[in-house]
């Protein structure tokens, strides 16, 4: 399993950020091998932390090619005053009190 963790200090969000940001979301449910997403905000500021599962590198890669992906990544200066993305391959996950779904909360 392969965890993306795109962390970022959002500005303003117009209409044409949630109608792109919709868009990936439909993209990437709609591919084979992604698990889901968790979303985290920061208490003592603004920051976001949000963690998109996938079961494999090829799953990731397509979605990193698909056009709606692309026209995020060159408009992100529009909505976001700062982000990081973080890939990172999982190679053992463990514990008690959560089930296998990445994202509990849905």
């Amino acid at each position: 399993m392969y965890l993306v963790t795109f962390r970022l200090d959002p500005g303003e969000y117009d209409s044409e950020f949630h109608e792109l940001n919709d868009g990936i979301q439909a993209v990437a449910e709609d591919m084979d091998g992604y698990l889901g997403k968790r979303t985290w905000h920061a208490a003592e500021d603004e920051e976001v932390l949000v963690v998109y599962y996938w079961d494999s590198l090829d799953a990731l890669e397509s979605f990193g090619e698909a056009s709606v992906h692309a026209e995020a990544k060159r408009r992100w200066t529009e909505w976001y005053d700062a982000y990081e993305v973080r890939v990172t391959e999982v190679l053992e996950a463990y514990g008690s009190g959560f089930d296998d779904d990445p994202d509990p909360s849905a």
